[in-house]
């Protein structure tokens, strides 16, 4: 029998919310067979559907899931459309889900692993930072060197990588210095040296190079203003970058809104997005060409979301698109800390870090232990994370 340890989220045992059992020896960190069990670690949830497109093999989880097989303490975690993956503290990665396409960077290609399989990077490399999202059908990581690696589906060469159609284990990206990455559809982008680069699909505009044109090699995104980069974000066709100073820039797909530049027209090169105050986080979510929304938290800690919201994944009770950032509230005084933005659906981890969800729940994507009808507002899962994950209907979270 498997045991758990149990986690108080308001008020309720979240081992009595996913039907698991308690024991006194808890197992929170797997050994690498996926039997053993280290004492005192870290515990990876996964939940909704992971797998999209090609020969895959989904599979559903509509309350978080733990998963076996992680060897070492996670730090970080990072979704795509159709895997996980971890990071250790050791600097190893760690990953599960669809491996059809090489997502597993392992050399291996099964349809589906539900027990967690190491990346197998080059000896000596330490990888120090995941990007989150990860690009459809593949993943990405940046080592202690500034080396960016990718692995998976190049279709379109949305990994920066020259070679063919399958990249099985890692491979170096072809910039130097790399500091920040993020990974989407089918294009990446990276911070090399100071400077934003995106290469792979272009049909709406979301390398930011002023053309459509796809590129199999990285190309200089434009019209950035001067000044450092703090975080990258991307989606199904739309990209989007931070800047030091909190000022929000995206460009790519727009029809319902996604810029928050109040228009409806894509842009190939970045517009600045018209928020009241410095932001301090944002997250682009959307998996295909009938969603997209993205989440952004302000410096002085207020929420707020734009683009589609067919499914409620806006949060403001309506199923309308939104074209301007509109503010919303997660219920009873919670303040958001940590936010993400999948398919159809928004999240956010709040101070108490609980973790509140919202929009489309057809796959259980929301984490509530049951698939059902939209969520138009937040709504408490039960469970409590450190860290939150999502891409398309493939969601997973860290507690810490």
């Amino acid at each position: 029998m498997t045991c758990h340890l149990p986690i108080q989220a308001a008020g309720i045992t979240l081992l009595a919310l996913l039907g698991l059992t308690a024991c006194a020896s808890v197992s929170t960190t797997a050994h690498p067979s996926g039997t053993g069990a280290a004492a005192r670690g870290t515990v990876v949830y996964t939940f909704g559907v992971a797998g999209t497109r090609g020969p895959v093999l989904e599979t559903l989880h509509d309350k978080p899931t733990p998963i076996r097989g992680i060897a070492g303490s996670v730090i970080q975690i990072a979704t795509s459309n159709s895997d996980t993956y971890a990071l250790t503290s050791a600097g190893t990665v760690w990953a599960w889900g669809v491996g059809s396409y090489g997502e597993l960077g392992n050399g291996s290609t099964p349809a589906y692993v539900r027990t967690a399989a190491k990346v197998d990077f080059p000896e000596g490399v330490k990888i120090t930072s995941l990007p989150n999202p990860m690009p459809f059908d593949g993943g990405l990581a940046i080592d202690s060197r500034g080396v960016a690696w990718g692995w998976g589906l190049n279709t379109s060469h949305d990994l920066c990588l020259p070679g063919g159609l399958l990249i099985t284990r890692p491979a170096k990206i072809p910039l130097p210095h790399v500091t920040l990455a993020s990974g989407a559809r089918t294009h990446s982008l990276f911070d090399s040296d100071g400077t934003v680069y995106a290469c792979g699909n272009g049909a709406y505009g979301e390398l930011g190079n002023g053309s459509t044109a796809s590129r199999p090699a990285p190309t200089a995104v434009l019209r950035l203003p001067e000044g450092k980069v703090k975080a990258l974000t991307s989606s199904w066709g739309g990209s989007g970058a931070l800047m030091a100073d909190g000022s929000y820039y995206d460009w790519g797909y727009n029809q319902a809104g996604q810029l928050g530049d109040g228009s409806t027209t894509d842009s190939a090169v970045p517009v600045r997005v018209p928020l009241p105050g410095p932001v301090d986080q944002v997250f682009q979510g959307g998996s295909g060409p009938t969603n997209g929304q993205t989440i952004a938290v302000l410096a002085d800690g207020s929420l707020w979301t734009w683009g589609n919201g067919t499914h409620g994944q806006l949060g403001n009770g309506g199923t309308r698109s939104s074209a301007i950032p509109i503010r919303i509230a997660l219920p009873r005084g919670a303040k958001p800390v940590t936010v993400a933005s999948g398919g159809y659906a928004s999240y956010a981890i709040d101070q108490t870090g609980r973790l509140w969800a919202w929009g489309r729940n057809t796959d259980g994507q929301l984490g509530t232990g049951s698939s059902g009808p939209d969520r138009l507002t937040p709504v408490s899962t039960g469970i409590s994370l450190t860290q939150i994950s999502a891409t398309a209907q493939n969601a997973a979270g860290l507690r810490q």
